[in-house]
């Protein structure tokens, strides 16, 4: 058992430092430090003193709400954490922590202690761990960086699957201790592997920073620059300047429902390499944003050009299926509705 927790340990310190190395000042770097740390208390936690037990069991508590935070922070095209999962989070670890100290764990204290301090929560944690692994696995498709997918991929198998056993063996008191240590140690040595060996952009999606209200401006001018082809020096030139014809002059972006599968259909080449083209020439990391950017560029110039066109059929006519998800992609890029758009530039 010394042995499985000395090479967890090892390894968790080893990404720990990578992270602290690279990430320290991006939030979802801080979030990935604490998954760490919490990892680590949960392996010592099988060798440590009686004395240590509390400290470290509110630690490892801690471990499906950053797991959560992490999936949100790093995968998510738009992260946003809505207040009621906020709450579901920070229920997950404080009333056991708080509720500890009475003898909330034990099964015979008063029953509304155990099942408010801990049977409650438990469920907590269940939902946030599944909430992480959809979080990260639904925008699969739609992510154009190669190196986060892959991370994607090592969250769902590797990590997840450590987290749920885990949060089982510690909430049903079951003895797994060999088998976790066993697990945390293989998947943190995939997971720091990944990040040493595609460091950007695998944690932070740069096109969701860009378009915060700061720096919206400024990001959308340089992101009708970058849909300008590689040059001609450029082997992907061809392709590069295929895709932009298509999309630019045939306005295939109008086409409903359009993934990037379909895309690819289109222009006849695998999905990778047209995901290599918009991430690597036109320097998109989500096929979403791509495609919205050409959208609502378009309904921009309709809304101004067109002030009688009801907002609707501009939608509509551009691709989207609902009034709903037009607003909402529209308000995400310009920070205005497209009414409250029309109105200041008449």
């Amino acid at each position: 058992m010394q042995l499985l927790t000395g090479f967890s340990l090892g390894c968790l310190a080893v990404v720990f430092l990578v992270v602290l190395r690279d990430f320290r000042h991006l939030l979802v770097g801080k979030v990935f430090l604490w998954v760490l740390l919490a990892a680590a208390a949960f392996v010592s936690s099988r060798v440590a003193g009686q004395q240590y037990q509390w400290l470290l069991g509110d630690i490892m508590t801690t471990l499906p709400a950053a797991f959560w935070l992490l999936c949100l922070l790093a995968f998510s095209p738009r992260p946003r954490a809505n207040p009621v999962w906020v709450v579901l989070a920070l229920y997950s670890f404080i009333p056991p922590a708080l509720s500890r100290p009475f003898g909330g764990a034990d099964p015979e204290a008063a029953w509304w202690l155990h099942w408010l301090g801990f049977k409650v929560p438990q469920f907590a944690e269940y939902i946030l761990i599944l909430s992480g692994l959809w979080i990260t696995a639904v925008h699969w498709r739609n992510d154009l960086v190669e190196g986060r997918r892959k991370l994607r991929f090592a969250l769902l198998v590797s990590v997840g699957a450590t987290l749920l056993c885990v949060t089982v063996s510690l909430n049903h008191g079951l003895d797994t201790s060999k088998l976790v240590a066993g697990m945390v140690g293989l998947a943190t040595l995939l997971v720091g592997f990944l990040l040493l060996k595609g460091q950007d952009g695998v944690l932070l999606d740069m096109q969701s920073v860009a378009t915060t209200p700061g720096n919206n401006e400024a990001h959308h001018a340089s992101a009708i620059e970058q849909t300008e082809p590689a040059p001609e020096t450029d082997p992907s030139h061809e392709m590069a300047e295929q895709l932009r014809q298509l999309m630019e002059e045939e306005h295939f972006y109008r086409t409903e429902k359009l993934t990037l599968k379909k895309l690819a259909e289109r222009m006849s080449l695998p999905e990778y390499r047209v995901r290599a083209i918009i991430n690597g020439t036109f320097n998109y990391r989500n096929f979403n944003d791509y495609v919205n950017q050409m959208r609502i560029e378009e309904a921009c110039n309709r809304l101004v050009t067109e002030p009688d066109t009801p907002i609707q059929n501009i939608a509509l006519d551009i691709g989207y299926r609902t009034l709903s998800s037009f607003n909402r992609a529209f308000k995400e890029l310009k920070q205005q509705t497209p009414t409250e758009y029309r109105q200041s530039r008449q």
